[in-house]
């Protein structure tokens, strides 16, 4: 009987230390990504948010001329693209440090990506 416990024995505690065993390498395998603005004063992430609001109005503009030659399909393209020039300057207000002047310019922009998706849909 004890030749037949032994084997069982051996079994499961070889079972039990490699089901408790960690899978971990022992390598720290995370990794933490550092926003590009993140290193940029108030000042620098405000010029570039307002050049991306220069061609914002550019764009306007574009849309203006082609919805009046009721060019609905490069009013749409414009739109896309003014939209993801809105968004980029969304991500660019979110790292002002001034919390006034961020929600000014988050308020801003975000009526302005309202207005863009509601255009890209009527124009769709």
């Amino acid at each position: 009987m004890k030749e037949f416990l032994i084997p069982i024995a051996v079994f499961v505690i070889s079972f039990l230390a490699v089901s408790c065993a960690s899978t971990d390498s022992g390598a720290d395998t995370r990794t933490i990504s550092v926003s590009p603005y993140s290193k940029l004063s108030d000042r620098e992430i405000n010029a570039r948010y307002l050049a991306r609001l220069l061609d914002l109005q550019t764009l306007n503009k574009e849309m203006e001329s082609a919805n009046q030659r009721r060019d609905f399909a490069a009013v749409h393209t414009k739109a896309k693209d003014g939209l993801a020039k809105a968004e980029d300057a969304r991500n660019l207000a979110r790292y002002i440090d001034d919390p006034e002047t961020r929600k000014e310019r988050l308020g801003g922009i975000n009526k302005i990506i309202a207005d863009l998706e509601h255009l890209m849909h009527i124009t769709s």
